[in-house]
C-alpha cells in the first residue's frame, strides 16, 4: 500500500493506493480516537468540520477539515496510520475481534 499525507491551510488529504479491500479497516482507524487535533499528548477522539472520502476499487482519497481556529497535525496522521494500517498488519487479533 502507498499511503501520502499532506497538509493544506486547515486541511489534511489522505491518499492511499494499492489499499486491496482494506476499505473498512482504514476508516476504521479513522474513527477509533487516536488520531487528535493539532494537540500533542492529547486523547481527544478525532473531531472533523468536514470529512470527505472518495474510494475506488483499490484507491482512497480522504479530505478532513479542521473546525475554525484549529488543525490536524498531518505527521501525527500519517504516523498513526502506519502504525495501524502497515506495521501491525502481521500481528495477532486483539482480545474480543473478529475475523473478517
Amino acid at each position: 500500500m502507498r499511503m501520502q499525507v499532506t497538509e493544506q491551510g486547515d486541511e489534511v488529504l489522505i491518499e492511499l493506493l494499492g489499499v486491496a479491500g482494506r476499505h473498512q479497516r482504514i476508516l476504521q482507524a479513522l474513527t477509533d480516537g487516536h488520531i487528535v487535533l493539532g494537540q500533542a499528548n492529547s486523547n481527544s477522539p478525532i473531531s472533523a468540520a468536514d470529512v470527505s472520502v472518495r474510494a475506488g476499487a483499490d484507491d482512497m482519497h480522504i479530505r478532513l477539515k479542521a473546525h475554525p481556529g484549529k488543525a490536524f497535525e498531518a505527521l501525527s496522521i500519517y504516523h498513526y496510520l502506519r502504525h495501524a494500517l502497515i506495521e501491525h498488519v502481521g500481528e495477532a487479533p486483539a482480545p474480543g475481534a473478529t475475523a473478517a
